[in-house]
């Protein structure tokens, strides 16, 4: 079974599981469909690849929407935040109602991880410029920790950007400072940490 079956099952498992979870976690089912997506497209990257100069215009439009969307997958592991719900006091008694939600909101973090996991190789080998690929990473683990923040702290959605881009542009430069910034540097550094553990493992081999 391939990595992307792998994925492609798993998702419609967890997906089927969340629409009866509607009482405590009941963004998870948009959130995980949210990252499934970018995933599919990543895999069709290929497929829109220019050779030729009018292909150009549709891989660029293609490539947008992609940059638009991927940000929403890695914005998944910020949903642990939500565990905050429950007191977790396992020195008074064990109860397995917090401990199956923390399950189920740990498989669908994850879930984002492992389909970032897969973007950032995918996107290793897009091109045939080792330096090239690298930069591509890099500014993806950028945009991504940007979305984040504008998702979480901002509570940009992915369609705002379609329909208030100057109110996004706007806010989000009266927004950076230091802090912010330090925050976008964290989710890249846990992206980086990813990809650090995928370049491990592949070594094992």
């Amino acid at each position: 079974m391939t990595s992307r079956y792998i994925a492609r099952i798993y998702f419609i498992i967890l997906f089927v599981i969340s629409l009866f979870e509607t009482r405590v976690f009941n963004f998870v089912s948009l959130n995980l469909f949210l990252a499934y997506i970018p995933l599919e497209l990543c895999f069709l990257l290929d497929l829109f690849k220019p050779r030729k100069k009018f292909e150009w215009p549709i891989f660029i439009i293609f490539a947008l929407i992609f940059i638009l969307l991927v940000p929403n997958t890695f914005y998944m592991v910020t949903d642990l935040i939500h565990l905050n719900q429950f007191t977790f006091d396992f020195y008074v008694q064990l109860n397995l109602i917090e401990w199956l939600y923390f399950t189920f909101l740990l498989l669908s973090v994850f879930f984002a991880i492992y389909c970032m996991a897969l973007i950032f190789v995918h996107l290793s080998h897009f091109t045939s410029k080792l330096w090239l690929n690298r930069c591509l990473l890099i500014a993806l683990m950028f945009l991504n920790g940007l979305g984040i923040f504008m998702g979480r702290f901002l509570r940009f959605h992915t369609v705002h950007l379609i329909t208030r881009p100057f109110t996004i542009i706007t806010e989000v430069i009266s927004a950076l400072n230091g802090s912010s910034l330090i925050f976008i540097s964290l989710m890249m550094l846990l992206q980086f940490v990813i990809l650090l553990f995928i370049k491990g493992i592949r070594m094992a081999h």
